[in-house]
């Protein structure tokens, strides 16, 4: 079955648009829920071990519920993306609650004064994602930033994708630069990926 991702890009961002604000806040919980009782994570906290997560924009499902909880956890190190100029690096999350500076492309991120993160050092990765396969495609923004942070991760690190149930799609072209996800977190369920890459 041949799919034009151009055209899968623009039908997900018409069905995100459309879940109402509250529908959007439900949906964002049950995924924050999800992400709290994932193994994975306990264990990164546990062993202090940064996990990467996104700060929503748009139509996004927000783990911001996650961030902000799992930030006040002892041992919990958190980094989301940050614009330093010319490509997207990881920034620590010091102050959950702290203000956010706004990115080129309006996406909160923390200040200048955060210290980076190496992203070879993240255990966990939370990403973001216009649609999903069930053996870990994820199909982006379309700008590359998260495939050339994700191509700097440890061999080993979990990779979480997060979507609505509706994003999870039956075919996603793969390009050879794409990295899969480990398991695909949705309100309704988790999925893990099949076959990994």
């Amino acid at each position: 079955m041949m799919v034009d991702k151009g055209e899968l890009r623009d039908a997900m961002r018409a069905y995100r648009r459309a879940e109402p604000a509250a529908a959007r806040a439900a949906a964002s919980d049950a995924v924050c829920r999800r992400l709290a009782d994932r193994e994975e994570i306990r264990r990164a906290i546990a062993e202090r071990r940064p996990i990467a997560a996104y700060l929503a924009a748009g139509s996004e499902l927000s783990v911001d519920g996650f961030i902000f909880s799992a930030a006040r956890r002892p041992g919990a190190l958190l980094a989301v993306p940050r614009w330093n100029g010319t490509a997207y690096e990881l920034a620590a999350v010091r102050e959950p609650d702290g203000p956010m500076a706004s990115g080129p492309l309006g996406i909160r991120e923390p200040g200048p004064s955060a210290p980076a993160v190496d992203p070879a050092s993240i255990a966990v990765w939370i990403v973001p994602g216009l649609a999903f396969t069930a053996d870990g495609i994820r199909l982006g923004q379309g700008g590359g930033w998260y495939d050339r942070l994700l191509a700097e991760s440890a061999l080993g690190a979990a990779k979480l994708g997060i979507a609505y149930d509706f994003q999870l799609v039956p075919c996603i072209p793969a390009e050879p630069h794409d990295v899969r996800m480990t398991a695909v977190v949705t309100p309704g369920l988790s999925v893990t990926a099949q076959s990994m890459v």
